[in-house]
């Protein structure tokens, strides 16, 4: 094995100091944001529609399919759904979509008393970002 081959299976620093870096900026930016305004769901969408891009794209290898894989698939699929299908009902049900409802809480308004403090905030933004890298880059 020569270095050439165990350098190029690793990102460049430079590359993952851009995302880290990124990833500090918006989850500082998010942390300073009024809980469910526009901004914040602004911040919210824009990388999530990053990543769902980034994830959509063609790959240059085909992964093989096992049944553990569709297992996977199926198991992930339905939760994904089961949880989107509650968030979007608990919003759309809300009195106010600027402000959150006990009667039709989202995830985000459960964990909202958690991450009232921005040191916390900040923390959960970069759980979020974190979770969501690692989950795209699998």
């Amino acid at each position: 094995m020569t270095r050439e081959s165990t350098d190029s299976a690793r990102p460049p620093i430079r590359r993952w100091a851009t995302l880290v870096a990124a990833g500090a900026v918006l989850a500082a930016a998010g942390a300073a944001t009024q809980p469910f305004s526009w901004v914040a769901t602004t911040l919210v969408l824009v990388p999530a529609a990053v990543v769902l891009i980034l994830t959509i794209r063609p790959t240059p290898s085909r992964i093989p399919r096992t049944a553990r894989l569709r297992r996977g698939t199926a198991v992930w699929s339905v939760l994904l759904v089961a949880v989107s299908a509650w968030e979007a009902y608990a919003f759309v049900r809300q009195p106010d979509w600027t402000r959150p409802s006990a009667a039709h809480p989202t995830l985000s308004t459960l964990l909202d008393p958690a991450l009232e403090q921005w040191p916390l905030r900040f923390a959960g933004w970069l759980v979020w970002l974190g979770v969501g890298w690692w989950l795209v880059s699998r």
